[in-house]
C-alpha cells in the first residue's frame, strides 16, 4: 500500500459575481530638473541670472540646454538640443554654482489595475503591490506546473495556455480537474489578467502544464506525486506549484526532489494547514532547496491555520482568496478560497515574473530574489511563521532589474591564529585582506561564482578552502581558519614507512599504536573509524588546549590521559566542525516536532527515524560491560542529531540522502547500506592538510 500524503487545504469555497474595474493608463517624459539657489534663476533660453552666473551660463551652454521651464520653487525644466550624457552632466552640474540639485526627469506609471470582473475581490494584490509590479512586466510563456487535483482546459482565464498534461491518479493523459482545487490554484498563479472576465493571476503570459496527482477526495500518494515531479521537470516546467503535503519524510519523495533540484527547477510547497494539529513540518515543503508558503490574511497576520516552522520560507495572501473554479455541478466558474494552497501559487506566479525580467538566473537566485524583497513581518529577520517575510511582487521584480543584483554577496569568517592581523585573507578573485585583532575578517559585494579562499600567516603557512556564492545578498559564506599548528599537521599527514612496535597500513601509509589503537580496536575499528590518515602529533582542540591527536578516515582522536578510560580518548565533535567549515550553523537549520517511530531529541530539536536509527542504536563505545550498545553508548560515539535527513552531493556528483551528528554523518548508500561519512579526510582537506 503507497502512504497517502493528503490534500493540506481544505480550500472553503464560495461563488460570487465580481465589478469590473478601470483601465490602466501611462505617462511618460525626459530630459533633466534643475533647481537653483535662491537669488539664481534661468530665463526660456536658459540664460543663467544669479551672482555668479558666468560658469553655469557657459555649461548650460557647451551642453547643448536650448530651453528652460519654470516648475516652481526654484526649480526648471532643462530642454536639450541635441543628445547628451545626463550622467556625466548631473555629476558637473552639482559642483557648479548656484545649483542646489540636478536629477532625471524619471518617469512616473499609472498602476496598471487590470479590467478583470473580480479585480476588486482581489485584495491580495494590493497587499503584494501587483499593479505596480505589472506596470513592469505582466509575464511570458514560462511554463509553471501544476500538481494538483487537474486544471479545468476550458476555464475562460486559463483556456489556450494550458498544456498537454498527464494524470497519475488514473493513469491517463486527461489531467482535467474534478475536483476544483487545480483549477484554483492554477488560476492564484497564471488566471490570465486584463481581459474583461473574473479575476487576474500573477503571471498573465504563463503556460499551466496540469499534472493530475491528486483524486476527487484531494488526496495522492507518494508514487504519483514523485512521478508527477519528474514528469513536470522533463516536460519543460521552470516552476513546479505543490499545494498539498503531509507529516510524513518520503525517500521517493525526497529523490522526486532532488531530481528538480538538480536540473534547476524551483520548487513551491504550501507550508500545511496543520497549526491546530499540532503544527508538523509538512513535506515536500519542508524538504531543503523548496520554497516552503505559510499564508497570512487581510491583516498581513499568520493566518490561524497556518503550518509555521523553521522551513517556512516566505508568506503569501491565503485566506479569502478569489479565483478560478470548477464545480462538478456548475463547471467553470469562479469563488474564494482559505488555505496555504491559496498562499503556494501566489508565490509560483511570482518566480515566474522574476524569470520574465531576468531570464538568466537560477532557480535559486530567483527563489533569493523573492526572500530577499519580501515585507518583514513579525520579528526582525527570517523567522518561522513568516520565512523572509510576506511576498513583495513589486519590489522582487524590481530589484530583478538591478544591475548589481548579483554582485553583492559575501564571505566572512575568523582566523584563529597567534597574530591574526598579520594573517592575509586573499581570494582566487583577487581580493586581499587582513583580520582585525580579534581575527575578523570579511569580503562585501562579491558576484556569483565558486571561490577559493587562502589564508597565509607571516611564517608563510596556508590554508584553503572553497565556496560557491550565487551574488545575491541573501549568500553569505562562513569560513574559519585554524593556522596555529599548521606546520606540524602537514608533517604528520606525510606518508611513513613501517615502523616496529606500530601496526601499519599501506592503504593510508601510517600507522596505529598505543593508546589509540587499543582504543580503535575496541570500539569499531575500520567500520566506524576507518583507517588513519595521520601519525600521531600536538593539536590545539577546539577549547583551545594542545592535546596529542591523531586523524582518520571518519574520525580524529584526543588523547586525555588525565581521565580514566574510555573517556582518556575523546572523539570531536566532527559534524559540528565541518558544518561549522562549510559556513552552517546547525543550530539554525530546520527543526521539527517528534514524528511517530522515530527516537525524538528535544536538546536539538530533531528526529532520528529509519534507516539510521536502527544503526544509531546498534553501534556505540562499550563501556559498560553488557551485550549490545546502550543509548549511553551510541550517544558516546555519534552524539545526537544536529539535522534533518537531507539530500546532498558527494564529491563524484552522486545524491544521496545524509543526516548529520555531533560526531558523525550518516550515507544511505542503498543497496550498501548505512555508511559513516569520512568527516576526518574532509577537516584535513578544508585545513590544508591532504
Amino acid at each position: 500500500m503507497y502512504r497517502y500524503l493528503f490534500t493540506l487545504i481544505a480550500l472553503v469555497l464560495t461563488l460570487a459575481a465580481p465589478p469590473a474595474a478601470p483601465a490602466a493608463a501611462r505617462a511618460m517624459s525626459d530630459d533633466l530638473i534643475v533647481r537653483l539657489a535662491e537669488g539664481w534663476a534661468l530665463t526660456a533660453e536658459a540664460r543663467v541670472r544669479g551672482p555668479i552666473a558666468a560658469p553655469l551660463d557657459a555649461l548650460l551652454a557647451r551642453s547643448g540646454v536650448r530651453e528652460a521651464q519654470a516648475l516652481g520653487g526654484g526649480a526648471y525644466l532643462l530642454r536639450f538640443a541635441r543628445t547628451v550624457d545626463t550622467r556625466a552632466l548631473i555629476a558637473r552640474l552639482h559642483e557648479a554654482p548656484g545649483v542646489v540639485y540636478a536629477e532625471p526627469n524619471r518617469e512616473r506609471r499609472l498602476l496598471r489595475v487590470p479590467n478583470d470582473e473580480g479585480i476588486d475581490r482581489q485584495w491580495p494584490l494590493s497587499v503584494i503591490q501587483a499593479f505596480d509590479a505589472w506596470s513592469i512586466t505582466t509575464g511570458s510563456d514560462i511554463i509553471i506546473a501544476i500538481l494538483d487535483t487537474g486544471v479545468s482546459p476550458s476555464h475562460p482565464d486559463l483556456s489556450g495556455r494550458v498544456l498537454p498534461g498527464f494524470d497519475f491518479v488514473n493513469l491517463d493523459d486527461d489531467p482535467r480537474d474534478d475536483d476544483g482545487h487545480g483549477t484554483f490554484t492554477a488560476g492564484v498563479a497564471a488566471a490570465e489578467g486584463d481581459n474583461g472576465i473574473g479575476a487576474a493571476g500573477m503571471c498573465w503570459r504563463c503556460r499551466i502544464l496540469p499534472v493530475k496527482v491528486l483524486n476527487r477526495r484531494g488526496r495522492g500518494n507518494d508514487a504519483a506525486i514523485a512521478a508527477g515531479i519528474r514528469f513536470a521537470v522533463d516536460r519543460g516546467a521552470r516552476i513546479i506549484s505543490m499545494s498539498f503535503g503531509g507529516p510524513d519524510d518520503s525517500r521517493v519523495l525526497r529523490e522526486a526532489v532532488a531530481y528538480a533540484l538538480e536540473r534547476d527547477v524551483l520548487l513551491v510547497a504550501a507550508s500545511g494547514n496543520g497549526q491546530a494539529e499540532g503544527n508538523l513540518p509538512n513535506y515536500p515543503a519542508a524538504y531543503p532547496g523548496v520554497l516552503a508558503v505559510s499564508a497570512t490574511g487581510p491583516d498581513d497576520a499568520i493566518t490561524s491555520f497556518s503550518t509555521t516552522g523553521d522551513f517556512v520560507s516566505l508568506a503569501a495572501p491565503g485566506a479569502g482568496v478569489w479565483s478560478t473554479l470548477w464545480r462538478r455541478t456548475i463547471g467553470d466558474t469562479y469563488g474564494f478560497a482559505d488555505g496555504t494552497s491559496a498562499a503556494c501559487p501566489h508565490v509560483a506566479g511570482a518566480a515566474a515574473l522574476v524569470w520574465t525580467v531576468r531570464p538568466e538566473l537560477s532557480a535559486r537566485q530567483v527563489a533569493e530574489v523573492l526572500m530577499l524583497n519580501a515585507d518583514d513581518r513579525g520579528p526582525p529577520g527570517k523567522d518561522p511563521a513568516y520565512g523572509y517575510g510576506r511576498l513583495n511582487l513589486f519590489r522582487a521584480v524590481q530589484a530583478a532589474l538591478d544591475p548589481d543584483l548579483l554582485n553583492r554577496s559575501r564571505i566572512e569568517g575568523v582566523v584563529r591564529s597567534v597574530a591574526p592581523e598579520q594573517t592575509t585573507i586573499a581570494l582566487s578573485a583577487g581580493q586581499e585582506t587582513r583580520p582585525d585583532a580579534s581575527g575578523f575578517y570579511r569580503f562585501d559585494n562579491l558576484p556569483a561564482g565558486r571561490y577559493t579562499i587562502t589564508a597565509r600567516s607571516p611564517s608563510g603557512e596556508s590554508l584553503q578552502q572553497q565556496v560557491s556564492l550565487t551574488g545575491t545578498a541573501l549568500s553569505v559564506a562562513r569560513i574559519d581558519f585554524a593556522l596555529d599548528s599548521a606546520v606540524a599537521a602537514r608533517a604528520a599527514f606525510a606518508p611513513v614507512p613501517p615502523q616496529r612496535g606500530a601496526v601499519y597500513f599501506p592503504e593510508t601509509g601510517h600507522t596505529l599504536r598505543g593508546v589509540f589503537l587499543s582504543y580503535w580496536r575496541a570500539h569499531g575499528g575500520l567500520p566506524v573509524f576507518g583507517y588513519p590518515i595521520s601519525e600521531e602529533f600536538i593539536e590545539r582542540g577546539e577549547d583551545g588546549r594542545e592535546a596529542r591527536v591523531q586523524y582518520f578516515q571518519r574520525h580524529r582522536f584526543e588523547l586525555r590521559p588525565g581521565n580514566r578510560p574510555p573517556y582518556h580518548v575523546q572523539l570531536s565533535r566532527m559534524g559540528d566542525i565541518i558544518l561549522r567549515a562549510r559556513g552552517v550553523d546547525w543550530f539554525t537549520l530546520p527543526k521539527s516536532a517528534p514524528m511517530p517511530g522515530c527516537r525524538y531529541f528535544s536538546e536539538t530539536g530533531r528526529n532520528l527515524c529509519e534507516p539510521f536509527l536502527s544503526v544509531w542504536r546498534s553501534n556505540g563505545l562499550e563501556f559498560d560491560g553488557k551485550r549490545g550498545a546502550s543509548e549511553a553508548e551510541s550517544l558516546a560515539l555519534f552524539g545526537m542529531p544536529i539535522s534533518e535527513p537531507q539530500i546532498e552531493t558527494l564529491p563524484d556528483g552522486r545524491l544521496i540522502l545524509v543526516q548529520w551528528f555531533e560526531r558523525a554523518r550518516f550515507e544511505d548508500h542503498g543497496p550498501n547500506g548505512v555508511l559513516f561519512g569520512l568527516l576526518g579526510e574532509e577537516l584535513a582537506r578544508v585545513r590544508g592538510w591532504r
